[in-house]
């Protein structure tokens, strides 16, 4: 079976990244695994630059410091294949679904890591808004954004004032916001709780109506 060389597919995987997003399969005509594979296995190819390159040389680098993580928790299946993937030297044919998904996952991670360094800044001054139990409107910019498989929907931070946290859930069909743009809302403000896993005070809502 023939290999390709490990850098050059996930070169490829950016470019497709940089010029189609990411598309999983059955999403749209065509997903990213399949421009992928039609690049090196079908004779069409796509054009790769300079930027692609050494965004893939990052996506290495730091994919392969799952190796670090395999140290303090077992890694998932998809992990070990990643960690496995990205520290060859070729892969075949049967591995460039992973690939192709690569740039997808390490843009994921660095938005993510950067949203911990925001949230702990936001998190030093945040207080609860508005009143519990009682509809409130707000003026707010959308900080992050988070899908959550086991319900369908994103978990949408926010923050107001550049001070406070504020969030709620919108279902994937109504998300036609976007980060760092300043919305008004109104929504019913739930029981007043600090975040389990942070500590910080935050401000739950719910019923959210978005107000032109």
């Amino acid at each position: 079976m023939k290999e390709f060389v490990v850098l050059d597919v996930i070169a490829a995987s950016c470019a497709i990244h940089r010029t189609n997003g990411f598309v999983k399969k059955g999403e749209a005509e065509k997903s990213n695994s399949s421009f992928l594979y039609d690049h090196f296995c079908e004779g069409t190819a796509i054009t790769v630059i300079d930027k692609d390159i050494t965004l893939a040389k990052e996506v290495i680098d730091y994919l392969q410091g799952l190796g670090f993580k395999a140290l303090e928790r077992n890694l998932t299946e998809f992990e070990r294949k990643t960690l496995g993937l990205v520290t060859s030297d070729t892969i075949d044919k049967t591995t460039l679904g992973i690939a192709a998904s690569l740039p997808n996952v390490y843009l994921n991670k660095v938005n993510s890591d950067i949203w911990t360094d925001r949230e702990r800044e936001l998190g030093a001054t945040s207080d609860y808004v508005g009143e519990a139990s009682t509809r409130c409107n707000f003026d707010v910019t959308v900080e992050f954004m988070r899908f959550i498989p086991s319900t369908g929907s994103y978990l949408v931070t926010c923050s107001i004032d550049n001070k406070h946290i504020i969030k709620f859930f919108l279902p994937v069909p109504d998300i036609n916001i976007k980060v760092g743009l300043q919305y008004n809302i109104t929504g019913l403000v739930k029981p007043y709780t600090k975040n389990k896993h942070t500590g910080f005070k935050e401000t739950m809502i719910n019923r959210l109506k978005f107000t032109e």
